[in-house]
């Protein structure tokens, strides 16, 4: 009987050391996650303030923890609520800047989404239970477009399709 319950704490100790492991690694791919592209900039103030207003436009909450020395902008939650659980979402962007030289640059930009799992008060935020639901790489991909069309990119459209006949 004792070999048993020490192979059972063997066997949970072990267990509950591949969850903190595997945890460790998770983190590592959500700081990867993520959209990259490179745009023409005239200038490091001009890339910020265009990036700063496209945020501000997608109701992002831009403010304190936007840092241009450290060249990262993060956002604050931009919340929806909903009336059944799982529905209501809060998101924030986090965009990093990297200078490419000659007035190109490197733009790193992510989309955290959270749920609310809530079932009793689901639009209350203070009742809040938020789990974490990845990226939103459709928003990401928005955003993208938006500050390349502001500083004159070309738009990535797709291929021209045949209209339907009647």
């Amino acid at each position: 009987m004792k070999s048993f319950l020490a192979r059972l704490a063997l066997l949970g100790l072990a267990l509950a050391l591949s969850l903190s492991f595997s945890s460790c690694a998770s983190t590592g791919e959500k700081d990867k996650a993520g959209q990259d592209f490179e745009v023409d900039a005239p200038s490091e103030n001009v890339l910020w303030a265009v990036a700063g207003q496209e945020l501000q436009r997608l109701d992002f909450p831009v403010g304190s923890e936007a840092d241009p020395a450290k060249r990262v902008m993060l956002t604050g939650w931009r919340t929806s609520l909903a009336p059944f659980r799982g529905k209501g979402h809060r998101e924030r962007a986090e965009l990093r800047f990297e200078s490419l030289g000659s007035a190109r640059f490197r733009i790193h930009v992510s989309i955290e989404r959270e749920n609310n799992m809530n079932l009793s008060r689901p639009i209350d935020p203070g009742y809040a239970e938020w789990e974490s639901a990845g990226q939103d790489e459709a928003t990401a991909l928005v955003l993208i477009q938006r500050i390349k069309g502001r500083l004159g990119e070309k738009l990535e459209v797709g291929p021209e399709q045949k209209r339907p006949s009647f």
